[in-house]
C-alpha cells in the first residue's frame, strides 16, 4: 500500500472518520488491534467510580448544581451520589 497517495476518502466506513480525527498511523493501529471485532464506545468516557470520587472531592456542600453541569449529569443524580457517599462514611 502506497501511503503517500492515501487520504481519508480511501478508507471504508468509520475508518474514514478515524483518519480525519486521529490520523493515518493511529487508524492503522486501531485496525490492527480491533479488526474483525465489534467495538462500541460508551457515551460516558469516565468510569462511575472515578466520577463518584471526583464529585466527593469537589463537593463543598453548596455546589451540586455546578457539578451536575460540569459532569453532564442531572442534579438529582449528583445528590444521590453525595447522599450515598455521605452515608457510607
Amino acid at each position: 500500500m502506497d501511503n503517500s497517495t492515501l487520504d481519508s476518502s480511501c478508507f471504508n466506513g468509520a475508518y474514514k472518520e478515524f483518519v480525519e480525527l486521529i490520523g493515518y498511523k493511529n487508524t492503522l493501529r486501531i485496525h490492527d488491534y480491533f479488526a474483525g471485532q465489534y467495538v462500541t464506545f460508551p457515551k460516558r468516557l469516565l468510569s462511575e467510580e472515578y466520577l463518584h470520587e471526583q464529585i466527593m472531592k469537589e463537593y463543598d456542600g453548596t455546589n451540586a448544581k455546578e457539578l451536575a453541569r460540569k459532569y453532564d449529569y442531572s442534579y438529582s443524580w449528583i445528590r444521590k451520589i453525595i447522599k450515598k457517599k455521605m452515608h457510607s462514611l
